[in-house]
């Protein structure tokens, strides 16, 4: 693998994948952070167009894959393109995965994660990484959601990034179409007329929707056959449980 310095026109353009449009335009993201990237070439799952470096790293060895071209950068540019206030000294550009088919989703026979409306990077990121961990086989990004190639989505999966297959679009739809192909539709919900989730059993072909932080599961997404549960606690001490919290012990149950 060879090493060169970074050129300006380079820098330049990376710098444009903080930006929502340019990611789309460019079909590039950039993850940052030597755990994320490290994981990330070591999954396979995704094309890693250039490893970055800053320019007076010293334990680069395993950033370092012969089919991968790397570039350093002097720590004033890699502060140009990376979105911590503390880089690492590490990135990685990577192609952005096409989205899964209509249909392909429930192909996979599998635990589905559904987020409604999460607008929080963090816990979009960390949501990306506990599906991946309980072995859902993907994931649906409702409207409203996070943009999950933003750096700081990428970051909070910490190299899950591209492992599960995804669609965007509207819940209605897609949820619907599920349904169609044998999906059981289970959202998780702390209104009055849920289900306790000991009730529920474990059922493979299962979409677990999750709502926004602050106003939880769209009214609309309450139709008849779909199963509000609720995960239950002390309330009397806290209102509620985080979004990535309640996802999290909702994938652990139905992951069985």
């Amino acid at each position: 693998m060879s090493i060169k310095p970074a050129s300006g026109n380079q820098i330049k353009s990376w710098k444009k994948l903080s930006m929502s449009k340019y990611r789309k335009r460019m079909n590039r993201f950039l993850a940052e952070g030597e755990r994320c990237v490290e994981q990330i070439l070591e999954n396979r799952k995704i094309m890693v167009e250039s490893v970055l470096l800053l320019d007076d790293s010293t334990d680069t060895g395993r950033f370092r894959h012969d089919e991968v071209p790397a570039y350093t950068l002097s720590a004033h540019d890699f502060g140009l393109i990376t979105d911590t206030q503390s880089p690492q000294g590490v990135a990685a550009v990577c192609v952005i995965p096409d989205e899964s088919a209509a249909g392909q989703l429930a192909g996979t026979g599998g635990l589905i994660a559904a987020m409604d409306a999460i607008q929080d990077p963090g816990n979009l990121g960390t949501m990306i990484r506990t599906a991946s961990w309980f072995g859902a086989t993907g994931i649906l990004l409702g409207e409203g959601t996070a943009d999950p190639f933003h750096p700081k989505v990428v970051r909070s999966t910490a190299g899950a990034t591209g492992i599960l297959p995804y669609r965007k679009g509207p819940l209605s739809k897609e949820l619907a179409e599920l349904e169609k192909a044998g999906y059981r539709t289970c959202l998780l919900d702390g209104g009055e007329d849920a289900i306790s989730i000991k009730q529920v059993k474990p059922h493979q072909k299962t979409v677990l929707v999750v709502g926004n932080e602050a106003n939880g599961i769209s009214s609309s997404l309450f139709t008849n056959g779909r199963i509000p549960v609720r995960i239950d606690g002390h309330e009397e001490y806290v209102e509620s449980l985080n979004a990535a919290i309640a996802l999290s012990i909702g994938l652990w149950h139905f992951a069985g």
